[in-house]
């Protein structure tokens, strides 16, 4: 398929951002969390409610008292409960241990849950990374992908947290409002009024914090972004000294997001700070109608003052964790964009074929364009297998993408590449990777020991394997003499070894699986000619005694003198193949 077609294949439609956060949750914790809140709202709203009666024992009438709590003393004897004052103090302190019980349990559910989040769109984020086609990755920075990881899977947990947090309040404010209904329809009115006015008051600063959020998000992925690349090539701008440009250039990115955090905090605490008086002024109004105007009882007047205080002061809290679902809501997005970017430029589907490579490789009238930019123009040529082949030609002339091309990391826009007489496409092209040892130019050494830059962190390869591979790489004799051997630490991208060393190490990475081919792309053409010289002597001799096939892009003369069979390629066209002198001839 050529990269045309590719780009028209139809965008898969997002989902929602609550399923998708919905879905890294257990259904069933989902429900218990659920559970635990609703009856710690009506658990509490039960015990608030024994205030009523609790206030008409305490008066002067007793049990004759009339109002809600009179009724509700009048109905307990009734049904035979005799109840005192104790009993009802009981079923006030009951009612708050058990909503106190629920909640803490509900909120470890939610705790779990919101962990649960952060993780699983890391582990999405990472699958769907390594499922993706080599195209994808020449265009993410990877500071924003390190991001990502980081700040944006912590804020998804924190947005679903958050939410939890909401919807719990909400159940409080239904309990209370229910309560109030059953005093005073007038009472559950007024604390619906209250209630919709705090929330229409406050909302623009829901707004403002979401904005604000949504900015800092913005550029903060795009300064990591940019300051990983920095960090990552700090060496050649320290020399010429042009580091002032880079920090004004941050300067500004840094300035941006001062700007939205300073919204943020005051949306934030305008909030808090808005709530009080709004209080204040309605449960004033609310207490001087509840006595001049309804001539309620004292006592139901005080069960009314402290549903209305919690009812608001319920909602208050329930506009700040709007304002933090808000605030996390852009890193949870942020996260899953770059999960469905991932996921939509996932490699196609590989054939069923299992790769032998014992003849050769063949390029038959291959072409390869980047849009409409051609790259390489109807290439035929042969790569055989247990030789060293040289692929030579200027920068620029397409020699990387026709091993990329071979790798199968691009698929060719005309023509075919056959594996022993099978076609690519038809091969299972992940066994096909596996059988190739690839070096890059750009070498990419971890901070850590030789053993592990080696394995890649892979636990199927033993010590012996290590040494084996470092024996055929040349570099047995420099880790031997290292005073840690191969727990020695390279360093930040190899930085304590020097290029010849970081190169052996990589060859060596590359010679760890016995590949049937091992590629050199451009990888010596950093070292000085005596240690180019070493290493490709070294490589030709395992060729001859292994049987691998060793494919070097280079247009050193090292390489090209050393190598059995020598292609050029200029302007994306094969000019000439011809046979080289062996080693022997050159040494």
């Amino acid at each position: 398929m050529s990269r045309k077609q590719k780009s028209d294949k139809p965008k898969r439609a997002r989902p929602p951002a609550l399923v998708r956060v919905g879905s890294a949750v257990s259904p069933a914790r989902g429900l218990l969390t659920l559970f635990c809140l609703t009856f710690a709202g009506l658990a509490e709203a039960l015990g608030i409610a024994s205030l009523l009666p609790l206030f008409a024992m305490l008066g002067e009438n007793g049990n004759e008292a009339g109002g809600l709590g009179g009724e509700i003393v009048r109905w307990s004897h009734e049904i035979g409960l005799a109840p005192d004052v104790n009993f009802f103090l009981g079923f006030l302190i009951i009612g708050m241990l058990l909503k106190a019980g629920l909640l803490m349990l509900a909120l470890r559910q939610v705790g779990r849950a919101a962990a649960d989040v952060a993780t699983g769109m890391r582990l999405e984020l990472i699958e769907a990374l390594l499922a993706a086609r080599w195209s994808y990755y020449a265009g993410q920075p990877v500071g924003r992908l390190s991001n990502s990881f980081g700040t944006e899977a912590n804020q998804a947990g924190e947005a679903y947290n958050a939410a939890a947090q909401l919807f719990s309040n909400v159940i409080l404010v239904i309990g209370y409002l229910a309560v109030a209904a059953l005093m005073s329809w007038k009472l559950a009115v007024l604390s619906s009024v209250v209630g919709l006015l705090m929330i229409l008051t406050l909302n623009r600063f829901v707004v403002i914090t979401k904005r604000s959020a949504k900015v800092q998000t913005k550029v903060l992925r795009r300064m990591i972004g940019e300051m990983t690349d920095v960090l990552g090539g700090i060496k050649p701008i320290k020399a010429m000294g042009r580091q002032a440009g880079f920090a004004t250039l941050f300067r500004r990115d840094v300035m941006a997001i001062n700007g939205a955090m300073r919204d943020q905090v005051f949306s934030k605490n305008a909030n808090k700070a808005l709530q009080e008086p709004i209080l204040a002024i309605c449960l004033a109004v609310g207490i001087y109608g509840a006595m001049t105007f309804w001539k309620m009882p004292a006592g139901e007047v005080l069960v009314m003052a402290v549903l209305l205080v919690k009812t608001v002061l319920t909602i208050g809290r329930a506009q700040q964790d709007l304002q933090n679902v808000r605030i996390n809501e852009s890193g949870y997005v942020a996260i899953a964009d770059a999960i469905e970017t991932a996921r939509a430029e996932v490699e196609g589907s590989v054939g069923k074929e299992k790769p032998v490579f014992e003849r050769a490789i063949e390029f038959r009238d291959v072409s390869f364009s980047y849009g409409v930019t051609p790259i390489i123009s109807q290439a035929s040529f042969s790569v055989p297998a247990g030789m060293v082949t040289a692929l030579t030609g200027s920068s620029g002339s397409g020699k990387t993408t026709t091993v990329d091309i071979m790798l199968g990391l691009h698929n060719a826009s005309a023509g075919e590449v056959f594996i022993d007489g099978r076609r690519l496409s038809d091969i299972d092209i992940v066994a096909w990777r596996q059988m190739i040892g690839y070096v890059p130019q750009e070498l990419t050494l971890f901070h850590e020991s030789i053993f592990a830059n080696v394995t890649l962190g892979q636990a199927d390869f033993s010590r012996e394997d290590v040494e084996r591979a470092l024996t055929q790489a040349g570099a047995i004799d420099f880790v031997k003499a290292l005073p840690e051997g191969l727990d020695t630490l390279v360093g930040e991208r190899g930085a304590r070894l020097s290029g010849g060393q970081r190169q052996r190490i990589a060859i060596a990475r590359a010679l760890l699986h016995r590949p049937r081919l091992l590629i050199l792309d451009e990888s010596t053409t950093a070292l000085d000619p005596e240690t180019e010289a070493n290493i490709v002597r070294n490589l030709c001799a395992l060729s001859d005694e292994t049987g691998i096939a060793i494919l070097a892009i280079s247009h050193q003369p090292a390489w090209t003198r050393a190598a059995s069979r020598t292609i050029r390629l200029e302007g994306g066209h094969i000019l000439s193949q011809a046979p080289a002198a062996t080693l022997g001839s050159s040494s």
